[in-house]
């Protein structure tokens, strides 16, 4: 499994007014945990605890994935005659499909296409389905 761990130390970087200078600060756990507490509840001051919807927000989130692989590079692409990386891109793009809420085609470059549905036609059989049925 792949597991982020931030560092033990942050970088904060503020300023005191608009125009002021900024400042550099490191932060440890303590500190880092007093910063999220006062972030969160300045955000639940704004929003009247959940009440108000916040527009014009955006939630980044971070997914990470492991791809082991039973032989080493040179022995899947001489022995097996398989390229890892199409293996790679399926996962990538069963994730993306997942996360973005999207057919495969809709996230894949037009002039991909070809080459993707060649390696990995199952990504594209429930929209060919899909199409039929309409």
């Amino acid at each position: 499994p792949t597991i982020i761990k931030p560092s033990e130390r942050l970088n904060k970087r503020t300023q005191k007014a608009l125009l002021a200078k900024p400042t550099m600060e490191s932060l440890g756990k303590d500190e880092q945990k007093r910063e999220r507490d006062a972030a969160f509840d300045l955000l639940d001051a704004l929003t009247k605890s959940g009440g108000l919807a916040v527009t014009h927000a955006s939630l980044h989130i971070v997914v990470a994935a492991t791809h082991c692989f039973d032989k080493t590079l040179t022995e899947t692409i001489i022995q097996d005659n398989m390229n890892p990386i199409d293996k790679v891109e399926r996962s990538t793009l069963i994730m993306a499909t997942t996360v973005h809420q999207q057919p495969a085609a809709a996230l894949i470059r037009e002039s991909q296409l070809p080459r993707v549905g060649t390696v990995s036609p199952m990504l594209f059989l429930q929209e060919e389905s899909s199409a039929a049925a309409a």
